[in-house]
């Protein structure tokens, strides 16, 4: 028996096998992928305040820095933001995610990947799809959307259409300003969520949309519609992807017994924005250290990880409580405008105020 086993291999479940296994313990981590995607399934965007938890520059990572954001609201009109102390990065998540399951391996993480689970009995046997067992003493479900030990133990884990983010991205070739981000916000692009241009480098570009699910819409249309509109029509697509992400409220609980829930599998994702990667990396984290403090016996329960997650629990309890104020699409349309177009204005009058708060705000809705 392992004492920890965790089922995904993503970012937040990469960095819980991780940060167990330094502290000793022997962990398992089983993955249905062989190898990460690549491109990324992701917009690849984070700003430079979750470094903290992934040194880009230590391990290599190619990243581009973003020095202005350009957003528009169901309009042509642009509201512009101008970014110093605090900025966006677009960093290269399937080195990343390469990196993390390398390390993993040194720490001395048993990797099973390209195997998927395909059932669990409480508390201790993961079943594989190969009909073999793995048994843990503390269980960590990273499986992303589908919360996969949550279903299997009798959790609600059903989202509503609207609890699901839509997205579909391309990975696109042309000539591009690589140090501006685009952000279009609801139609014609991106009804009731937003579309993204986000500059790998000067020749290279993630460009996607995601809204949230239930809506009549052709995706593939909408993103070919984008895509002309911000490259000016000149621009060769490499790549396509689509994905979901959870647009519901996190869960309130992040364990239960010996599981832990990490990332999207806990809803720890901005609904307003569809972001998750710093909670993913920081849920996985402390999910990793809380298990190993437990089972080396200085915690008498799983308690101390809830406890550092629930600070950023009520923030996007906030975030999705905002979003379903907006349901309105005047409403929806007028609180979008309003928002930028303020950010934007102080950006040109007091832009040391606005780097040091609300760009921070901004910038961490992203990541």
């Amino acid at each position: 028996m392992f004492d920890v086993v965790v089922i995904g291999g993503n970012l937040a479940g990469a960095s819980a096998a991780i940060k167990a296994a330094e502290r000793g313990v022997s962990v398992a981590l089983i993955e249905r992928h062989k190898k990460p995607f690549f491109p990324a399934h992701c917009g690849e965007a984070m700003p430079n305040t979750w470094t903290e938890f992934i040194d880009l520059d230590g391990i290599g990572c190619p990243k581009n820095e973003i020095k202005r954001i350009i957003l528009n609201v169901s309009s042509p009109k642009e509201y512009s933001l101008k970014l110093k102390k605090y900025k966006a990065l677009i960093f290269d998540r399937n080195f990343v995610e390469n990196y993390l399951l390398k390390e993993a391996k040194k720490k001395g993480v048993e990797l099973k990947l390209g195997i998927r689970m395909s059932g669990f009995n409480a508390p201790n046997d993961v079943i594989l799809h190969n009909d073999k067992t793995i048994k843990g003493k503390i269980i960590i479900d990273a499986s992303g959307i589908s919360c996969q030990v949550g279903k299997h133990i009798g959790m609600d884990t059903k989202l509503l259409n609207k609890q699901i983010g839509v997205c579909i991205q391309s990975r696109v070739q042309g000539d591009f300003d690589n140090e501006t981000l685009k952000i279009w916000f609801h139609k014609p692009y991106a009804p009731f969520g937003y579309a993204w241009f986000f500059p790998v480098d000067d020749k290279t570009a993630n460009i996607g949309i995601g809204i949230p699910g239930g809506q009549k819409v052709d995706l593939s249309d909408l993103l070919k519609n984008y895509i002309k509109d911000v490259t000016g029509g000149n621009f060769k697509v490499t790549h396509n992807f689509r994905a979901c992400v959870p647009l519901a409220p996190p869960m309130s609980r992040l364990y239960k017994d010996n599981i832990m829930f990490v990332g999207d599998a806990a809803r720890l994702v901005n609904s307003e924005w569809g972001c998750g990667i710093g909670n993913a990396l920081f849920s996985g984290s402390s999910a990793g250290i809380t298990a190993a403090r437990f089972i080396q016996g200085e915690i008498s329960s799983l308690e101390p990880y809830q406890e550092s997650m629930n600070s950023r629990i009520k923030i996007l309890q906030r975030g999705y409580r905002h979003r379903e104020k907006n349901e309105n699409e005047k409403k929806y349309v007028k609180t979008y405008r309003r928002n930028y177009s303020l950010i934007s204005s102080l950006n040109k009058i007091f832009p040391s105020f606005l780097q040091n708060y609300i760009s921070k705000i901004v910038l961490n809705r992203i990541g």
